[in-house]
């Protein structure tokens, strides 16, 4: 799949690009911004391909989208310092500290910040609030600045203040589609934990809402060390094995296709909010809806051009994603498995005529581990310094008692809500808790290697840069070459014809 034809990639490029240096050099963002609309239009009307003025108004969007953010970011430099008061929503359930609670505000109704700003709260007297309380609240704020030592990170969660508690008040109003998400929340949390214990349960927790607060300290660093975080962040394959129950019971109650789509979107949405809105699945959500609509309008699904459009909407709607950490990792990984392992799959599987089932699954789980683990290197690297040599191994081990242990877990959340077949979910409980014990186990005793992680020096950011771009580029080398070939076949073969 040529990743250059897709029109959305332009999209995802540009925006990527200018988001970064908007932290940096704003006017120099904005001047790629237009000179990249400039070049798209003139391309569309040159060549007819009208579809590029759709990428050049995705750009104009983002252009819009982040002049909002800075004037939101102006705004709260100017009051930093102050006290306001106003009504607030909890949007998220707070983080206990030994002296405080961390909990994630969004503006309902204040006049002193721009409007659904979100501030993340310092709260000294640790009130007991639950993610969908309305609370009013006066709040010492304190704005995200140049010289914050978080500031990349907070701004990348679309936090640009944070703030203390002076008083804080529940008002006995609730949001109830965040109420929703944040009781089930709650609902997972408790009934694993009443089943299972220790890293068992914390683990089947993180695997289904991507809570990891009941991981032990120790485990939660072998995850690490072993190079499964991804497993515990939920994402594309978390909300994949869900909504493929969710399609299967749709496809036996509704024919619409209105109605299914309504209903998938519906659906995505609350699981995003389920498991915190983290960046991870929200890509993973966009792209499930960028899907879904594909079917509505008689199209073709194609995932590579789902994944960069889901990049392009994300990035409108909060520009500084591109530095989340979960959203990077979850782009690329999933770029390298849906565009470059097909292309080394089929070649490998031709190249030495592999004819069983089974070894096809085992050479595919293979690589799909490795080429996400290249093309996430950088990222590992920039941040952790450190990268796991152990993680192909661990990731072949786990790959399918993840995929049950999440299944199992599930199904038996929904069956202990049908009062029928309650007792049913005791042997599903039990199914899913062998899964998670099995992976607790191997994690650990990987963990145990001599050797399980790698130091690399700082030039080792530029390797693995280069290491992408061999992989890529031997792709493309090789289509050109076959291409070549099958030219000069199809003209030999002419001519004997003639």
């Amino acid at each position: 799949m040529n990743i250059l034809k897709r029109p959305m990639f332009w999209s995802a490029f540009v925006c990527s690009i200018s988001a970064v240096l908007s932290l940096f050099v704003i006017p120099l963002s904005y001047v790629v911004i237009c000179i990249s609309i400039i070049i798209l239009i003139s391309f569309a009307i040159l060549y007819k391909k009208y579809q590029y003025i759709v990428v050049a108004l995705a750009i104009v969007l983002f252009a819009t989208s982040l002049i909002t953010e800075f004037t939101k970011i102006d705004r709260l430099k100017q009051i930093n310092g102050e006290k306001i008061t106003g009504c607030f929503l909890v949007t998220d359930e707070p983080i206990v500290q030994d002296s405080f609670n961390i909990v994630t505000l969004k503006e309902v109704e204040c006049t002193y910040i721009p409007s659904n700003v979100k501030l993340l709260l310092f709260d000294y007297n640790k009130t007991s609030l639950k993610m969908g309380d309305v609370v009013n609240a006066t709040l010492k704020l304190s704005a995200v600045t140049k010289s914050s030592k978080y500031r990349i990170s907070n701004y990348s969660d679309g936090v640009y203040a944070t703030a203390n508690a002076v008083k804080l008040k529940k008002t006995g109003d609730c949001n109830l589609f965040y109420k929703t998400a944040g009781r089930i929340r709650i609902f997972v949390k408790d009934k694993v934990s009443s089943l299972f214990k220790g890293d068992v349960a914390g683990l089947l927790v993180a695997l289904t809402i991507g809570d990891k607060t009941l991981l032990s300290d120790n485990f939660a660093l072998n995850i690490k060390t072993t190079g499964i975080s991804h497993v515990v962040v939920v994402s594309g394959m978390h909300l994949a094995i869900i909504m493929t129950a969710i399609f299967a019971f749709l496809d036996r109650l509704f024919y619409n296709k209105y109605i299914r789509c309504l209903i998938s979107i519906i659906s995505v949405i609350l699981i995003c909010a389920v498991c915190g809105f983290t960046m991870s699945i929200i890509r993973a959500g966009v792209m499930f809806i960028v899907a879904g609509l594909a079917s509505i309008f008689s199209r073709e699904n194609d995932s590579l051009s789902s994944l960069l459009t889901a990049v392009t909407l994300v990035l409108i709607s909060m520009p500084f994603a591109i530095f989340n950490l979960s959203f990077q990792l979850s782009v690329f990984s999933t770029l390298a498995i849906i565009w470059v392992v097909p292309f080394y799959s089929k070649l490998i599987k031709e190249r030495f005529n592999v004819r069983f089932k089974i070894l096809k699954v085992l050479i595919d789980t293979f690589l799909c581990s490795v080429f996400a683990i290249i093309f996430t290197l950088p990222v590992i690297i920039k941040t952790f310094g450190f990268v796991s040599i152990v993680a192909p191994i661990t990731n072949l081990v786990i790959s399918y008692p993840v995929m049950f242990a999440l299944i199992f877990n599930i199904a038996a959340l929904l069956i202990s809500l049908i009062p029928i077949i309650k007792l049913l979910s005791t042997a599903v409980f039990f199914v899913a808790g062998a899964c998670s014990r099995f992976m607790v186990f191997a994690v650990n005793e990987i963990a145990k290697l001599p050797i399980t992680v790698a130091v690399l020096p700082k030039n080792a950011f530029w390797w693995s840069i280069v290491d992408i771009a061999i992989v890529v580029g031997f792709m493309y080398i090789y289509e050109f070459k076959r291409k070549r070939s099958d030219f000069f076949a199809n003209c030999i073969r002419r001519g004997f014809k003639t």
